[in-house]
């Protein structure tokens, strides 16, 4: 996973830190700061990228288990050593429907999508956008004639 991936993730999974439980946050927000320490070596950069990987994994389904549900110890240990098996796949098997975007048939279906939008008129902008099936969408433009150094 690159720097900019994790750091995605890494504010992501502060973004849902904010649905758990008042008692839950300070062991996960503990976890956080340790392993963004986890950066010398490459070995490191890997531990690193699974604990956010399983940490949002975690925060997705909003269940919250050991170790994570305390404070990190002072060494950090492999993912695999320090996570009881059958907590491992209770988080994933609770994120399935969450996976989905691993399957590849799905991703055939988001280039057609793509070449459906690629190039229109100025006057067809808004008519040519993808629309959420929830939410909003917004556009912003800002102008100045002010010049800045």
């Amino acid at each position: 996973m690159s720097y900019t991936n994790f750091f995605y993730n890494n504010m992501l999974a502060k973004a849902l830190v904010q649905l758990l439980p008042t008692h839950e946050k300070p062991s996960i927000r503990a976890w956080f700061t340790r392993i963004q320490e986890l950066t010398k070596t490459d070995k490191e950069l890997e531990m690193r990228d699974e604990y956010m990987f399983f940490m949002l994994m975690m925060l997705q389904c909003q269940k919250i288990r050991e170790p994570f549900n305390r404070q990190p110890p002072a060494e950090i240990e492999p993912l695999r050593d320090l996570v009881d098996p059958k907590i491992y796949e209770e988080i994933l098997v609770a994120n399935g429907d969450n996976m989905a975007w691993l399957d590849k048939s799905t991703l055939d279906d988001t280039t057609k999508e793509a070449d459906k939008y690629k190039a229109s008129a100025p006057s067809k902008f808004y008519n040519n956008q993808p629309v959420p099936f929830e939410g909003v969408i917004c556009y912003i433009a800002a102008f100045s004639d002010q010049r800045y150094p």
